[in-house]
């Protein structure tokens, strides 16, 4: 969940531009390497080593990862580029080898912040990979993800708003959907009776850095499963 996501909490330096974070990415990640292609685009491709505590190596993973031009707003692509894991729906991959770390909306709002890619890496890599040898083992009880596709962004507006209706959910969308620019004195779009402010603000900051298209979008498919 995004209030618990803070990727530069345990950095311990600064990364002010894009050749302080390739330095930074190189240096930490010694199987990637950086490239600049034929058309001035930039990418990160080789070898991600997973270690352990001790900084003994668990299992490598070829991936490629392509920053947007609009660094750092921009989410970064990440292809699994070898056959480490099979491109299928349960571990969160496209038939392509892209791989879906978090729901949109999360990183949609770290990007508005500015996302440095070392962070990135740092926070999601060990994470995602690590999960994906424990389902590869079968040993899935404990695990923690989300549900796939339109499921998947239902249960993220249940876990930010706090409601499990997904009739009480449609209607938080609809109210927000129509107005321009929320105020935080006006009454929350969940029905309460209190100030949003005092209420559901935390969640509609996560929305606000995912245009109203796409979440217009959302909404509707999520009153098509209802």
């Amino acid at each position: 969940m995004l209030n618990n996501t803070n990727l530069t909490l345990n950095r311990g330096f600064k990364i002010r531009n894009f050749e302080e974070d390739k330095i930074a990415i190189l240096k930490s990640n010694p199987g990637l390497h950086f490239v600049i292609q034929n058309d001035g685009t930039y990418i990160f491709s080789g070898n991600y080593y997973l270690t352990d505590s001790e900084g003994k190596l668990i299992k490598s993973f070829n991936v490629k990862i392509t920053p947007l031009k609009n660094y750092p707003n921009s989410v970064p692509i990440v292809y699994s580029t070898g056959d480490e894991i099979e491109k299928k729906e349960d571990y969160h991959i496209s038939k392509e080898g892209i791989i879906c770390f978090d729901h949109t909306y999360t990183l949609n709002k770290l990007a508005l912040g500015g996302l440095r890619l070392y962070d990135f890496i740092e926070f999601y890599f060990p994470k995602y990979f690590s999960w994906v040898l424990l389902k590869q083992c079968g040993k899935v009880e404990n695990l923690k993800e989300w549900a796939h596709q339109d499921n998947g962004t239902i249960q993220y507006f249940q876990e930010i708003l706090r409601i499990s209706d997904i009739d009480k959910i449609c209607d938080f969308l609809e109210c927000y959907l129509k107005v321009s620019k929320p105020c935080r004195n006006e009454k929350c779009y969940c029905g309460s009776g209190i100030k949003l402010k005092n209420c559901h603000l935390d969640a509609i900051n996560i929305l606000r850095a995912t245009s109203k298209k796409e979440l217009q979008h959302d909404y509707q498919k999520i009153k098509k499963v209802k």
